[in-house]
């Protein structure tokens, strides 16, 4: 295949301007949610996660116009790939340090209303099969550090993005 007038390595840059792009955007809410007043690592943290697919299958279609004849079934999968690894270590980064550089007592906040949630739902759980390992699980995985959050964001955003890339890539071969 040959390349009309592309930069080179269009794979890795697409892949990296796009998931750098979400990373910052996230950070940028989580700086939005301290501002206003909201916990930033709650569950409105989580609401650029559903930003991973659109990114992911964004910088696949973006690839294309690289590529004349389509970018192949491999370079369009491993562009996927590669925004979703960049977007998910870029927030990680990023909201790991912002949590190092803010106030502790936010960590703490969202600790203390991470656990008053999960004491309010404790009746759903003893009720379902399995419900009380459930919840003990729960329990010790309230983020309470800088590290804890970071690995949140990272998995949480890494699993959605890897499920998008693989059939994005195939649909956005040509």
């Amino acid at each position: 295949m040959k390349l009309t007038n592309a930069p080179a390595q269009p794979v890795l840059r697409t892949a990296l301007l796009f998931g750098t792009v979400l990373g910052i955007l996230a950070l940028v809410w989580v700086v939005l949610l301290m501002v206003t007043g909201s916990n930033p690592y709650g569950p409105r943290r989580l609401m650029t996660t559903p930003l991973v697919p659109f990114v992911v299958i964004g910088s696949q279609w973006f690839v294309r116009r690289y590529y004349p004849t389509g970018p192949g079934i491999g370079k369009a999968i491993l562009t996927g790939l590669l925004t979703a690894v960049f977007a998910s270590v870029v927030s990680a980064v990023t909201l790991y340090g912002f949590a190092r550089s803010a106030d502790p007592r936010l960590l703490e906040r969202n600790a203390e209303e991470a656990t008053k949630i999960l004491q309010s739902a404790r009746s759903y759980y003893l009720k379902q099969p399995g419900g009380v390992e459930r919840y003990k699980l729960d329990q010790q995985n309230i983020a309470r550090t800088p590290q804890e959050l970071a690995q949140d964001e990272l998995s949480k955003k890494l699993i959605l993005g890897l499920l998008f890339a693989i059939p994005g890539g195939i649909f956005l071969r040509k």
